[in-house]
């Protein structure tokens, strides 16, 4: 994705930010914010102080994701040690994917053979993926998971940097800290959704273009949509 690394980045900024105004006990806001950079010298040391903190953790968000292999990035978004890939079941769902699930096991039957075996599920596709990774949806989908991906890991590591600081810092009042709860928390959420919600729909993709669905849908044959 072209705007990939600005997009992150600014990301990583808004929530040094946010961190930033939950250590001087701010509420959110965009007016608690300026008045922050208004009073500078008279919040002194302490400014400076959370602005470096804020400043760190959005720079070590940024070379998590950076510098951390796709392995360890499924891993952490998928909380798991093994199989670690939206696809490790993808022959085998109850959710609705753009072809027949007959059509699927009659293209792949060692999957089939094997009894689903996860191993082989995953390793089927990932031997189908070098061959369709230039396709135009394939190149969509998956720059949208893994920017969606990326998000969600800065969103977990500025998650846990505020349950770290929460305790240490004293005497924030819970009526300003439960809104930093809040935003940490449901961003956390919803990226964690949306990053697995992306990866299903790139495994499914890749099967349906290995399928041949999208060639069906331009001779309108009325075969089924992938997205």
């Amino acid at each position: 994705m072209k705007f990939h690394t600005p997009l992150l980045v600014a990301f990583a900024l808004i929530n040094g930010i946010l961190l930033y105004m939950f250590l001087l006990h701010l509420p959110f806001g965009t007016e608690a914010f300026l008045l922050s950079l208004a009073y500078w010298k008279k919040l002194s040391p302490h400014s400076e102080i959370a602005a470096g903190l804020g400043l760190v953790a959005a720079v070590a968000g940024l070379v998590i994701v950076k510098r951390l292999g796709d392995d360890w990035k499924n891993r952490l978004l998928y909380w798991r040690g093994k199989y670690a890939h939206p696809a490790y079941d993808a022959f085998l769902t109850t959710r609705k994917q753009p072809f027949d699930a007959a059509e699927l096991l009659a293209a792949f039957p060692a999957v089939r053979d094997s009894g689903f075996d996860h191993k082989v599920q995953l390793e089927t596709w990932l031997r189908l993926y070098p061959q369709h990774e230039q396709h135009p949806v394939i190149l969509s989908t998956n720059s949208q998971w893994i920017i969606q991906r990326d998000f969600y890991l800065i969103a977990l590591l500025f998650l846990l940097v505020f349950l770290l600081a929460w305790p240490i810092t004293r005497g924030v009042p819970f009526n300003i800290a439960g809104a930093y709860v809040f935003i940490f928390g449901a961003q956390f959420f919803f990226l964690l959704l949306m990053a697995r919600r992306v990866g299903l729909r790139l495994v499914d993709n890749l099967l349906g273009v290995a399928l041949g669905v999208d060639k069906r849908e331009d001779k309108g044959s009325g075969g089924r949509r992938i997205i």
